[in-house]
C-alpha cells in the first residue's frame, strides 16, 4: 500500500493533482482510493459525479471519497480520546 498526501495553500491545485494522480494510478492497474477532506467538496467536480463519505466507484479500479472531518471527529471522538 502507498499513501500519497498533497498539502499546501488553498487554490494551488491539490485536488486537481490528487485526482489526476489517482486516475493515472488506476489506469496503471492499481486499486486506488482518492480522498478529500476539503469542506468545498471539489473532488466530485473533478470526476463530474457525486461523492460521499463512503468510497464511490469513479472508474475501473478507482474510488473517490469526500470526508466531512468534523462529522468524523464527532463520530470517533471516543476512540480519539484514547490516543490523547
Amino acid at each position: 500500500m502507498r499513501i500519497i498526501l498533497y498539502t499546501g495553500k488553498g487554490g494551488v491545485g491539490k485536488t486537481s493533482v490528487a485526482a489526476a494522480t489517482a486516475l493515472r494510478s488506476a489506469r496503471l492497474g492499481h486499486r486506488t482510493l482518492v480522498m478529500s477532506t476539503d469542506a468545498a467538496h471539489s473532488l466530485a467536480d473533478c470526476f463530474d459525479r457525486p461523492l460521499g463519505s463512503e468510497p464511490t466507484p469513479v472508474a475501473s479500479k478507482l474510488w473517490g471519497q469526500e470526508l466531512d472531518v468534523y462529522r468524523q471527529i464527532d463520530a470517533q471522538w471516543g476512540i480519539l480520546q484514547e490516543w490523547i
